[in-house]
Protein backbone atom coordinates (compact mmCIF):
# COMPACT_ATOMS: atom_id res chain seq x y z
CA UNK A 1 0.00 0.00 0.00
CA UNK A 2 1.13 3.17 -0.87
CA UNK A 3 0.31 6.28 1.92
CA UNK A 4 1.67 9.33 2.95
CA UNK A 5 1.37 12.01 5.37
CA UNK A 6 -0.70 15.48 4.85
CA UNK A 7 1.13 17.58 6.57
CA UNK A 8 -2.11 19.09 8.18
CA UNK A 9 -1.33 19.56 11.89
CA UNK A 10 -5.51 20.40 12.37
CA UNK A 11 -5.96 17.23 10.66
CA UNK A 12 -3.94 14.40 11.00
CA UNK A 13 -4.45 11.41 8.68
CA UNK A 14 -2.67 9.61 6.47
CA UNK A 15 -3.61 10.26 2.28
CA UNK A 16 -4.24 6.56 0.98
CA UNK A 17 -1.89 6.55 -2.61
CA UNK A 18 -2.45 2.89 -3.72
CA UNK A 19 -4.43 0.30 -3.19
CA UNK A 20 -4.04 -3.54 -2.97
CA UNK A 21 -4.56 -7.01 -1.36
CA UNK A 22 -7.76 -6.83 1.24
CA UNK A 23 -7.70 -3.20 1.86
CA UNK A 24 -9.06 -3.02 -2.14
CA UNK A 25 -11.47 -5.70 -1.41
CA UNK A 26 -12.59 -4.29 1.61
CA UNK A 27 -13.28 -0.76 -0.78
CA UNK A 28 -10.30 1.41 0.13
CA UNK A 29 -9.92 4.10 -2.54
CA UNK A 30 -6.82 6.13 -3.43
CA UNK A 31 -7.38 9.39 -2.44
CA UNK A 32 -8.81 8.16 0.66
CA UNK A 33 -7.75 10.29 4.45
CA UNK A 34 -6.99 7.27 6.89
CA UNK A 35 -7.87 9.17 10.37
CA UNK A 36 -7.83 6.07 12.57
CA UNK A 37 -6.56 2.34 12.96
CA UNK A 38 -8.69 -0.03 15.35
CA UNK A 39 -9.79 3.23 17.26
CA UNK A 40 -6.11 4.90 17.34
CA UNK A 41 -5.76 8.11 15.70
CA UNK A 42 -2.87 8.04 13.18
CA UNK A 43 -0.75 11.07 11.41
CA UNK A 44 1.80 8.86 10.06
CA UNK A 45 2.77 5.77 8.01
CA UNK A 46 4.98 4.06 10.90
CA UNK A 47 1.58 4.52 13.23
CA UNK A 48 -0.74 2.64 11.03
CA UNK A 49 2.58 0.28 9.99
CA UNK A 50 3.15 -0.46 13.73
CA UNK A 51 -0.67 -0.78 14.88
CA UNK A 52 -1.14 -3.49 11.76
CA UNK A 53 1.81 -5.23 12.59
CA UNK A 54 0.00 -5.76 16.71
CA UNK A 55 -3.24 -6.07 14.84
CA UNK A 56 -4.38 -10.29 15.13
CA UNK A 57 -6.63 -10.84 12.18
CA UNK A 58 -8.26 -8.01 11.42
CA UNK A 59 -8.04 -4.07 11.68
CA UNK A 60 -10.57 -1.41 11.28
CA UNK A 61 -10.31 1.92 9.68
CA UNK A 62 -12.10 4.73 10.04
CA UNK A 63 -11.81 6.75 6.62
CA UNK A 64 -12.56 10.13 5.13
CA UNK A 65 -13.83 10.11 1.69
CA UNK A 66 -15.37 13.41 0.17
CA UNK A 67 -16.46 14.72 3.77
CA UNK A 68 -17.76 11.50 5.01
CA UNK A 69 -16.41 9.34 7.61
CA UNK A 70 -16.85 5.88 6.70
CA UNK A 71 -15.51 2.54 8.68
CA UNK A 72 -13.81 0.21 6.69
CA UNK A 73 -12.77 -3.53 8.24
CA UNK A 74 -10.24 -5.68 6.67
CA UNK A 75 -9.01 -8.97 7.42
Amino acid sequence: HKIHHTGLETDPAVVVEGVGGKAELAGVQPGDLLLAVNGKAVSSVEQVRAIVAKADKSVALLIERNGDKIFVRIG
